[in-house]
């Protein structure tokens, strides 16, 4: 038998918006500027990716070339924004295949950027993550299931063993202190492994089981539970992450980068590793503020269920559980990394950086046609936001079941994990590349 739709007096009046919600329309018109914008892609769009690599390397320069002198705000801050920048407009945007038919030497592309070997990974994005790693959690399970309970970024749920502390409030701050200082290497790193081993698993047809509690974070923390007698189940050995995730960029960013210094003094040398790793910690605080606040906040929505991917459902979700910031000019963009057109980005994921700069008002005047709410904040106040949920103080909103749209409602299986991922180009490797 089924369900009569709820009446609008049912309804609370924040939800009312859905009851009145032309999917067809919506779906329709931005599916159709999605298209537009891809197909006006070309030598530009790869010329302001090249812009903005300049701009990356100019930090890196200034960074590395001042980092063996007494500490010093500008080495610092030059070599942050460089691995920053790296990550969140670079290699983000390359891996999403936003450049794969625009740039013709096939350099800034997803299929081979940063991943196959050591010497790329080095060479064309180094980080605490593996890029394999991150190319299966991010590009594919985070953007395809997005505030469902299998999308490995749900603040909320990541989050649950700080909002469930019985402790005063001012501990609580102070974890996510903690955790904005060492996010990268404390939680991105060994999750993202995680998300690449599960991936590996179903490839090789083993099963997932819910005593592994797939979908709870995997951190560093995970290493310490069997001391408290907290079981969690290990989905690789800590010298495994180190030898394939984290140890390489340890050792060769933080000890081996700086070695020319001793030429120097061996000062010099002492001085460029403290600048490397405060360099690492403010990094780790920027990247937090402009990317852990895209999703979480008590005015975004969360789902109990998965939808079909580019329908009029996944569309609508991706609008009103994603957050933008000001966006602008490419100053302003390079400094929040590009992470303030998170809308346009979750709704064409494949898109290039100048892209979304070109289709933000438009897709915002889609949203104010249809009436979906389209969220645009100072990311100072989406930081406040973060933070209420993750220490307890907010909620995540809770889209109401009733008022799914039953027909774009989908299941997912490991065929579909599997054929998302190849149509990226990131076909789960057994072993990752070292």
């Amino acid at each position: 038998m089924v369900a009569s739709a709820p009446s609008s007096a049912q309804v609370p009046a924040e939800e009312q918006w859905v009851l009145n919600l032309d999917y067809e329309g919506f779906r329709r018109e931005v599916a159709d500027l999605g298209k537009e914008l891809e197909q006006n892609q070309g030598a530009e769009d790869v010329a302001h990716l090249k812009k903005i690599c300049l701009w990356s390397d100019i930090c890196a320069v200034v960074g590395l070339a001042t980092m063996w002198l007494p500490l010093n705000p500008i080495s610092v801050i030059a070599l942050s924004l460089w691995k920053f920048s790296r990550w969140t407009t670079i290699a983000h945007h390359t891996g999403h295949g936003g450049y794969n038919r625009a740039d013709e030497t096939k350099f800034f592309n997803s299929r081979g950027f940063a991943t196959g070997s050591l010497f790329k990974r080095v060479t064309q994005w180094f980080d605490w993550m593996l890029p394999e790693a991150w190319n299966i959690e991010h590009n594919n399970l985070h953007h395809y299931r997005l505030g469902e309970r299998d999308d490995p970024d749900l603040v909320e749920r990541n989050m649950h063993f700080i909002r469930e502390l019985k402790v005063p409030s001012a501990l609580k701050y102070m974890v996510v202190g903690f955790l904005m200082c060492t996010w990268k290497w404390f939680y991105y790193a060994p999750n993202t492994y995680k998300e690449l081993k599960i991936a590996e698993m179903r490839k090789a047809g083993k099963a997932i089981t819910s005593d592994m509690k797939a979908t709870d974070a995997y951190t560093l923390k995970s290493y310490l539970d069997p001391a408290f007698g907290v079981e969690t189940f290990q989905w690789y050995s800590f010298m495994d992450l180190f030898k394939n995730v984290i140890g390489p960029y340890l050792i060769l960013h933080f000890f081996v980068m700086p070695l020319p210094c001793l030429l120097i003094s061996q000062q010099a040398y002492v001085n460029a590793l403290i600048s490397l790793a405060l360099a690492d910690v403010l990094t780790n605080i920027h990247s937090f503020i402009v990317i852990a606040t895209n999703h979480a906040g008590s005015d975004l929505y969360k789902f109990d269920d998965g939808c079909k991917p580019n329908s009029a459902t996944f569309f609508m979700r991706q609008v009103v559980s994603s957050t933008n910031f000001k966006t602008g000019s490419d100053f302003n963009d390079f400094m929040h990394g590009w992470l303030n057109y998170q809308i346009e980005h979750h709704v064409w994921p494949n898109l290039s950086a100048l892209s979304y700069q070109r289709g933000q008002a438009r897709l915002k005047a889609i949203c104010d046609k249809y009436g979906v709410p389209y969220v645009q904040e100072s990311v100072w106040i989406r930081l406040r936001k973060t933070v209420d949920i993750m220490v307890g103080k907010a909620n995540q909103r809770q889209f109401p079941s009733s008022l799914e749209r039953q027909s774009d409602l989908k299941v997912w299986s490991n065929e579909d994990i599997a054929e998302n991922s190849a149509k990226l180009g990131q076909d789960v490797k057994l072993k990752p590349a070292v």
